[in-house]
């Protein structure tokens, strides 16, 4: 009789990112240790860190099933960089063990774990093979922060960054536009500016590749952000409201390093309008691109086809 092949263990629903599409996916940890309002990844899942010895079980489950062909692998969940750092460095190295031609290892990871580590653990996470981390900025505004429980303000946001690059780890970070709602044009303004000042800021001195991506506020039942808009607190915003949102931000992206290579993207399955380029030298072409998609209504992406 035939064993019975092993599986990966995966805690649905699954979240990674859309870059971590090909890669090894690892449950390190379960949900997450915050609550944002417009999240629902901690909704079906109570927070754990697993234990390690599953952890590399899996790792070697997979290494069974795909050999020397894994290059990518993400450590799921939430946020796991919260791991402690020996045993982040513990399965990261462990899969370094196993894959001959693994590139990278990434994590999602909340500015405040981010800041709880020193500069050498990072530098420590860096050099196992630790290369890139998700964070989740949504916004630059304090007050639109302290709104949506994010628990964290635009100065972490910085030293978190800053942080980072130090230690040699690529930041991917994610802004959200119409996180304040519709007819709220003054939050709509300060979320764009305190945004776009929050990118300014953490721009590095060198050339190194980072990115900076905008999704598009999604409304899932349950989440808290949902509750308000059943009681008529919250609006969504309209196609429209997003790209002069995303607009406003874009005027006031003025790096000091016109060397910079920071990779925009606002082409996820969220956004209305498909957009990429490099800041800030393709600032211009990115307005003419939203300038475009204000005067030409068609082109946007219908509703039905939005999602997370």
């Amino acid at each position: 009789m035939q064993d019975k092949e092993e599986t990966i263990y995966l805690c649905p629903p699954v979240f990674r990112p859309p870059s971590e599409a090909y890669s090894l996916l690892i449950q390190l940890t379960e949900g997450c240790t915050f609550k944002c309002d417009f999240c629902i990844s901690n909704l079906r899942k109570k927070f754990l860190v697993r234990d390690v010895k599953l952890v590399k079980k899996d790792l070697d489950i997979a290494k069974k099933q795909y050999g020397s062909n894994v290059k990518k692998i993400f450590f799921l969940d939430g946020n796991a960089m919260v791991t402690p750092t020996e045993k982040l460095l513990d399965v990261t190295r462990y899969a370094y063990t196993l894959f001959p031609n693994l590139e990278r290892c990434g994590v999602y990871a909340h500015s405040k774990d981010i800041l709880k580590k020193s500069d050498e653990q990072l530098k420590m996470l860096y050099k196992a093979g630790l290369k890139i981390a998700y964070v989740g900025f949504e916004s630059g505004s304090n007050n639109l922060l302290e709104m949506v429980n994010k628990q964290v303000n635009k100065s972490d946001h910085i030293k978190a960054s800053k942080k980072l690059m130090k230690a040699g780890i690529t930041l991917s970070a994610t802004l959200i536009n119409g996180l304040g709602g519709g007819n709220n044009s003054e939050m709509s303004k300060e979320h764009a500016a305190e945004s776009a000042d929050l990118v300014n800021k953490i721009c590095p001195d060198d050339d190194r590749i980072w990115y900076i991506a905008f999704l598009t506020l999604m409304v899932p039942s349950g989440t808290e952000i949902f509750k308000k808009k059943m009681k008529g607190e919250f609006l969504e915003m309209n196609s429209f409201e997003i790209l002069q949102e995303l607009k406003t931000f874009m005027n006031q992206i003025d790096f000091h390093n016109k060397n910079a290579n920071c990779i925009f993207r606002s082409n996820h399955a969220s956004n209305y309008l498909p957009i990429k380029g490099i800041l800030d030298r393709d600032k211009d072409k990115i307005i003419s691109t939203l300038n475009y998609g204000l005067t030409h209504r068609d082109i946007l992406r219908p509703e039905f086809y939005r999602g997370l």
